[in-house]
């Protein structure tokens, strides 16, 4: 990255009570780590996301607590957590906005979910109650770092062009998960148990959903994690020149 302007990457904070913005400061780590700039992202008004989305290179959604389910048709499961619906809607618009300019994404955990919400999928409100087969723990009680399941990576998916690595276990820390997979995305990788923890699209530049949290990994060294926000930071900086 020498000798070049750093990219700017929005990152989207937690959002509590509507009122209250949290973000684990190691997403940002992992972005410098890789050479890109860090910017944590508030909710802005909705005429205002186009602008925000187009002074930024890449935009990462991060983790966060449940979904409102009414924004892919269903009514609340008993067991749903609490929804913050102000920011799920935004969350969806800024997807949609970042999307439509084709620029660098990730989702990482709740993010991967909110991708395949926004564009059509759904999820399953309650893992533990809804999903069908024998389901492995999704919700660790182990230190972030530790890796509680496996996955394995779909020949041919992008991620797995990236990471390179087929096979590897990793953290996990969520109550919902992907149910239906939106028709303009793909699987790139499943758990043991068949769950989906990664999607991606053909139709953009790089975007994409993780349900576990490589951050984690990659402040702790890991090279396949590392090789994943490399690349990311790389595809915001070609981004990044081509609109200047």
């Amino acid at each position: 990255m020498k000798n070049k302007k750093k990219p700017v990457i929005g990152i989207t904070a937690r959002v509590e009570k509507d009122q209250m913005y949290t973000l684990d400061p190691v997403y940002g780590r992992a972005i410098l780590q890789s050479g890109g700039l860090p910017l944590i992202v508030p909710i802005v008004d909705e005429e205002d996301i186009p602008a925000l989305c187009e002074r930024l290179d890449g935009l990462i959604v991060t983790g966060g607590g449940d979904i409102n389910p009414t924004l892919y048709g269903e009514e609340p499961h008993l067991k749903l957590g609490a929804v913050y619906p102000g920011s799920d809607q935004y969350e969806k618009e800024l997807i949609l906005a970042f999307l439509e300019l084709d620029k660098p994404f990730i989702g990482m955990c709740r993010g991967l979910q909110m991708l395949n919400i926004s564009l059509g999928g759904t999820n399953y409100q309650d893992l533990e109650s809804q999903y069908e087969g024998t389901l492995y723990q999704h919700k660790q009680m182990a230190l972030r770092t530790h890796r509680t399941h496996s996955v394995e990576l779909e020949e041919g998916s992008q991620l797995l062009d990236i990471m390179k690595e087929k096979s590897f276990h990793v953290n996990s820390f969520h109550h919902q998960g992907v149910k239906d997979v939106s028709s303009k995305l793909k699987v790139a990788a499943r758990a043991a148990d068949g769950l989906v923890e990664a999607l991606e699209s053909d139709d953009h530049q790089f975007v994409m959903g993780i349900q576990w949290h490589p951050e984690e990994f990659a402040a702790q060294g890991d090279e396949a994690s590392i090789r994943l926000f490399d690349e990311f930071v790389k595809q915001c900086a070609i981004d990044k020149s081509q609109n200047q």
